[in-house]
């Protein structure tokens, strides 16, 4: 279960807003995948949404860091490799939904 003020996060809002299409159980599953990243690298979605890309100079940062993090993150998960391109999926939607974009996982035989 997510700490009660994790949904009062105003880039946690903004992705359920974007959420609000899918069954609850949908939502609440991928709002949680959310929670686990943002434990995983100690930081709240506010910050990981403020520190990918820098308003003044118009330009990314942090994003490799962010794409390493969505790999290991997923790879963490003991079960097939397409429950795992979900999972980092889950955080792409995340970012995306906040003006933000990570890159997709390549594939190893590319």
């Amino acid at each position: 279960m997510t700490d009660p003020t994790f949904h009062d996060l105003i880039t946690v809002k903004r992705y359920a807003a974007h959420l609000a299409d899918l069954e609850p159980k949908d939502r609440d599953t991928r709002l949680g995948t959310l929670a686990e990243f943002a434990e995983f690298v100690g930081r709240t979605p506010d910050e990981m949404v403020a520190e990918i890309f820098n308003e003044e100079t118009r330009k990314y940062r942090k994003r490799g860091f962010y794409s390493d993090r969505v790999k290991e993150f997923s790879a963490a998960l003991d079960g097939p490799r397409n429950r795992q391109l979900f999972r980092g999926n889950v955080i792409r939607s995340f970012f995306i939904a906040n003006g933000r974009r990570i890159p997709p996982e390549q594939p190893d035989w590319i």
